[in-house]
């Protein structure tokens, strides 16, 4: 009789794990709009940032804590690691995804994408060009704001 309460006992446990991770797969987060694939026609290229990309975290099977990125034309992509690529985004450039021939960086506080198949030390390379040309270009605006202003002090003296 022992034998029989055991193979129904496994029979139970097994039906109990088939409907949880059923259950697990189904609980999948949704894909947002801007994250939808999108054909690429052309490869772009460059490095460019990626305002929507982000990371969320929600509950999965018995309430583990799941880490998913999503970005532009990026659906959900699950992280398995994602302290480690906290801690390492800090100093070097981080592959977190890559969907089709693009590719989403992390590097510091942000997120980048790009198609060129850049290494980490492109990656490293084109965003300190585009902090240079930032602050040349932030430079400039101060430098003719200055000059209207004493322009128009000159023209009222």
């Amino acid at each position: 009789m022992s034998g029989v309460v055991g193979v129904v006992l496994l029979l139970c446990a097994g039906a109990a794990v088939f409907v949880a991770l059923s259950w697990w797969q189904r609980s999948w987060p949704e894909t947002p709009v801007f994250a939808r694939p999108r054909p690429s026609g052309a490869v772009e290229r460059g490095l460019w940032p990626d305002a929507n990309a982000g990371f969320f975290t929600d509950r999965g099977f018995l309430f583990r804590k799941r880490h998913f990125f999503v970005a532009t034309g990026c659906p959900p992509t699950r992280i398995a690691d994602f302290p480690s690529l906290d801690v390492r985004r800090r100093v070097q450039p981080v592959r977190v995804a890559r969907v089709g021939i693009r590719s989403w960086w992390w590097f510091e506080d942000s997120f980048y994408r790009e198609s060129a198949g850049c290494s980490e030390g492109d990656v490293v390379a084109l965003v300190r060009e585009r902090e240079r040309l930032e602050q040349a270009r932030r430079e400039r605006a101060k430098l003719i704001s200055d000059l209207d202003a004493n322009l128009r002090k000159r023209d009222q003296e």
